[in-house]
């Protein structure tokens, strides 16, 4: 297997792993936010963004009604391939761009939480414009956003190392270099 499609594969599995980190790290914070921002952020943000675009692409996209059970199966594919795709490009993008990877992610971490909730998420009209959201959001946002990549550089390491470990040639040991001569 070729540097590139290892990189990109130890990626993935640290993006899936990060994905439940994520999720993880976002529900405890949100436990700390003051009921008036969880108010506001449900009022702006009525749906969870992978619902909401699950519901776009496939009710308004393709016109088919789909079940509450479907929509969350759905959203969770969305979730998990957002993160394992992020997850890939990050295993890629940390070999070529070391800078990245520094202290545990957090320059790739803070860049996704800046181009989700300051570009793509609004862009597609899954939230609002970031302005409008409160403070304690962007803060859940950027800690999570934290974790997960410092999840996903944690398992680009331990995959290189485990990598590593099996790729390796053993050594030679004493009796057998006795046994050579």
């Amino acid at each position: 297997m070729n540097k590139f499609t290892k990189d990109a594969l130890f990626g993935g599995v640290g993006g899936l792993v990060g994905t439940v980190v994520i999720a993880a790290v976002m529900k405890r914070i949100s436990m700390l936010q003051s009921d008036e921002d969880k108010q506001l952020e449900h009022r702006l943000i009525p749906e969870e963004p992978p619902h909401k675009l699950a519901s776009v692409l496939i009710e308004d996209g393709i016109g088919i009604q789909i079940t509450d059970d479907t929509k969350s199966a759905l959203a969770r594919v969305v979730q998990f391939g957002y993160g394992t795709g992020w997850g890939a490009a990050y295993g890629v993008l940390r070999q070529r761009f070391p800078g990245i990877a520094k202290a545990a992610g957090l320059p790739f971490g803070v860049g996704l939480t800046l181009l989700g909730w300051g570009a793509l998420l609004p862009l597609f009209k899954l939230s609002p414009a970031p302005h409008k959201l409160p403070l304690s959001t962007h803060a859940r946002g950027l800690v999570s956003h934290y974790a997960y990549a410092a999840t996903v550089e944690g398992v680009c390491e331990l995959c290189e190392a485990i990598d590593r470990a099996a790729t390796q040639k053993p050594s030679t040991t004493k009796p057998q270099l006795r046994e050579v001569a």
